[in-house]
């Protein structure tokens, strides 16, 4: 995406520029420096949402159905996330060590938490009238809801851990630098809590 002539400062704009457009939704830096377009900020958008959420949703156990349910809770996330792209430093293979800062956002702990408490309080309240409990199927799907309505009230006060720092390398392939994939999903994972 970016090309072989680089500096230290155009290498931080540019990995910021990807970060923001993947996680912020803002293109700015994205189109200012040529790396596409508004539409294809937006695609790389959209596509690391759908992807997210459908990861999010099988480990919860939740089917396709649930996607657009869960989609804007976890836009919200992503809006939230803190991170601060420090310095870039070339190595001599002609790589660039980038820093990162970032602060873990604690959710998903909280949010099941919260979830596991109330859907004890709901599960309480079916066992005292059986007669009104929903079917099964019904229960699943308030069961999931609510856990969407606790990721909720959780992103509403997020809290975060003590600021922390990680590197990614961003490699030159064929004249073109990319981040080395497995530094982005290191980075996405420290991002948030409970893995």
């Amino acid at each position: 995406m970016l090309g072989g002539c680089s500096t230290d400062a155009s290498v931080k704009t540019y990995l910021q520029a990807l970060l923001d457009a993947s996680y912020k939704n803002d293109a700015t830096a994205f189109v200012k420096m040529k790396l596409g377009t508004e539409e294809e900020a937006q695609a790389l958008y959209e596509r690391g949402i759908d992807t997210g959420v459908s990861v999010f949703c099988s480990r919860i156990g939740a089917t396709d159905e649930y996607k657009e349910e869960f989609r804007a809770a976890y836009m919200d996330m992503l809006s939230k996330v803190r991170y601060t792209v420090d310095d870039a430093n070339k190595q001599s293979d002609g790589s660039y060590i980038v820093t990162v800062s970032y602060e873990k956002m604690n959710v998903f702990k909280p949010a099941l938490e919260l979830h596991q408490d109330h859907v004890a309080a709901m599960t309480e309240e079916w066992a005292k009238t059986p007669e009104n409990a929903p079917a099964k199927e019904e229960m699943v799907k308030l069961a999931l809801l609510e856990f969407k309505s606790s990721m909720e009230t959780v992103l509403a006060d997020v809290q975060y851990s003590e600021a922390q720092t990680i590197n990614i390398r961003i490699e030159l392939a064929d004249n073109i630098y990319t981040p080395n994939a497995d530094d982005i999903a290191a980075l996405e994972k420290a991002l948030f809590d409970g893995e």
